[in-house]
């Protein structure tokens, strides 16, 4: 009798995957340093001021300590020593041990510099003193000289030039005014400034003229517009007053 072979002995066979997205990426721990975090500080009599001058001169007793930084809120105690090989001698001996019942974890942080820094500002740049307000003392070689006359040119050039050619010429029709023709100021002449024929008669260019009103003047209302009315409001009656 001959040996049947499955149907599914037949089928091709897939190799196996496996899914590895999900596993968080290998951290490297932190290299040694002269920063240490001491960790896991959870009980909060640990950072009472007597319990941690006791921690902290049990540390300085075996290594002196440069910045000592107690973290009531992240539940942690920063401190720095002026070397590497201090930091690791006091890991060795804290991590793992017991505070008021609880187990610390000690990690080395990121280096601290013990060289001693400037604590005051830089100077600001000489060239910005002037925005600050009020300003400060002029810079050294600053010296003080007259202002300048005021600008005698009232007009530009061209505009000076053009009120000079003023004078009196027959009125000229423009287009009529919303407010009535009556009620106008009189005009007592007309210039062209600028004339497009002068200057290659392009229908693209406008006409610019001035107009004289240094006639008499008369006060005029638009159209349509009316003071209003004051009305004073009654005042109402007692007996509603009282029904509130």
């Amino acid at each position: 009798m001959s040996r049947r072979s499955s149907p599914t002995s037949s089928r091709p066979r897939t190799p196996l995957s496996i899914d590895l997205s999900s596993i968080p990426r290998l951290e490297q721990p932190t290299p040694p340093s002269n920063t240490l975090l001491i960790t896991n500080l959870q009980d909060p009599e640990i950072f009472r001021p007597d319990n941690l001058q006791t921690i902290k001169d049990l540390i300085n007793s075996s290594a002196p300590v440069h910045s000592w930084a107690p973290l009531k809120s992240f539940r942690r105690i920063l401190v720095s020593f002026f070397d590497e090989a201090s930091a690791i001698r006091i890991r060795q001996i804290l991590d793992g041990e017991a505070i008021i019942g609880e187990r610390v974890k000690v990690y080395f942080g990121q280096p601290t510099s013990i060289q001693p820094k400037d604590g005051h500002l830089n100077l600001p740049d000489a060239g910005k003193l002037f925005f600050i307000s009020p300003p400060p003392s002029p810079p050294f070689g600053w010296e003080m000289r007259a202002e300048d006359a005021p600008n005698k040119q009232v007009h530009p050039e061209d505009l000076a030039e053009a009120l000079a050619k003023l004078h009196h010429q027959p009125r000229t029709e423009l287009p009529v005014s919303p407010i009535d023709s009556d009620e106008r100021r009189p005009r007592s002449g007309s210039t062209t400034i600028y004339n497009p024929k002068d200057h290659g008669d392009s229908p693209h260019l406008p006409a610019i003229a001035v107009e004289d009103f240094t006639g008499d003047q008369k006060t005029f209302t638009p159209l349509g517009l009316h003071k209003p009315i004051k009305a004073n409001t009654a005042r109402p009656s007692v007996e509603l007053m009282d029904e509130r």
